[in-house]
């Protein structure tokens, strides 16, 4: 975590998380990894915030996004992913809210 916070570019960063979630899943219980994600994710976006440029951060939005929504969502059972194709729907239209004004 440390080194997260202090230095090493997106590179960098990736590499280190490469390394280090496969041994957080087998050792972390789920609430545990939750509750890391959620202080890990504010620290990891600020970061990437500082370093890249709005176009670069919509860039990497735009990339790893599909990824990651695909991956989650292909574990999941038709009643999880209707549950969570909602909220999904509802976190956007959040969003056009609050930054559309």
């Amino acid at each position: 975590m440390t080194e997260m916070k202090e230095g090493g570019g997106t590179g960098d960063m990736m590499a280190m998380m490469g390394q280090m979630m496969p041994k957080m899943m087998e050792e972390m219980k789920a609430e545990d990894m939750m509750a890391m994600m959620s202080q890990m994710m504010p620290v990891m976006m600020e970061q990437c915030h500082a370093k890249m440029s709005p176009d670069e951060m919509g860039k990497m939005m735009h990339e790893m996004m599909p990824k990651m929504m695909d991956t989650c969502f292909s574990m999941m059972d038709s009643e999880q992913r209707r549950g969570m194709l909602g909220m999904c729907r509802g976190m956007l239209d959040q969003m056009e809210t609050k930054y559309s004004a």
